[in-house]
């Protein structure tokens, strides 16, 4: 059985790590209260975001591109 590890140096809070790793608070809070209610068991399924782009989506979100382009040449 291994032996118990004592953890002394200072800990990070999760807003230092977000702000370090550029998480916005907005989305902190909203992580936070995913892991709450995934902890007292109120999460049936994780929801992404953003569905996997399809080959529709994919040709859709080229077309934007294309445009921004050429709208940022002109």
């Amino acid at each position: 059985m291994p032996a118990k590890a004592v953890i002394t140096a200072p800990v990070p809070t999760v807003q230092e790590t977000a702000r370090e790793m550029g998480v916005a608070k907005a989305r902190v809070r909203q992580l936070r209260q995913l892991m709450t209610d995934i902890v007292e068991g109120r999460v049936v399924r994780f929801v992404t975001r953003t569905a996997p782009a399809g080959p529709k989506r994919r040709a859709v979100a080229k077309r934007r591109v294309a445009r921004r382009k050429q709208a940022a040449r002109s």
